[in-house]
């Protein structure tokens, strides 16, 4: 996972009108938001309605999307090993989502953890 915290919505839980294709989490203000695998930054910046995002492409089809970052420390193209530093949870009580896609389709990035 990009951030240790507490899980607030998980993987499939139904948030209004819509089922969560993610995970989100609750860390310390300011905790350091890494990335979960190694990968070249697709995008990072604002994104309307996520707040500060970070897209990275992974081998094999795989693709990481961290949501809701306040502060972003990558840049568009750049090559990140698993652990680089992609930036910051944002100030008082902030959440950061991590989405997980292999082929475009969603899967839960719970069940490859440990693997």
């Amino acid at each position: 996972m990009p951030v240790s915290g507490r899980i607030v919505t998980g993987f499939g839980d139904v948030t209004g009108a819509a089922r969560s294709i993610g995970v989100t989490l609750a860390p310390v203000a300011a905790a350091q938001v890494v990335a979960p695998a190694a990968g070249r930054i697709a995008f990072a910046g604002d994104y309307r309605g996520y707040g500060r995002i970070v897209i990275i492409d992974h081998d094999g089809g795989w693709t990481s999307l961290i949501t809701n970052l306040g502060r972003l420390d990558v840049a568009v193209a750049a090559n990140v090993v698993q652990g680089s530093p992609l930036g910051l949870a944002g100030p008082g009580r902030p959440t950061v989502t991590i989405e997980l896609r292999k082929d475009g389709i969603p899967v839960n990035p719970l069940g490859l953890i440990g693997r």
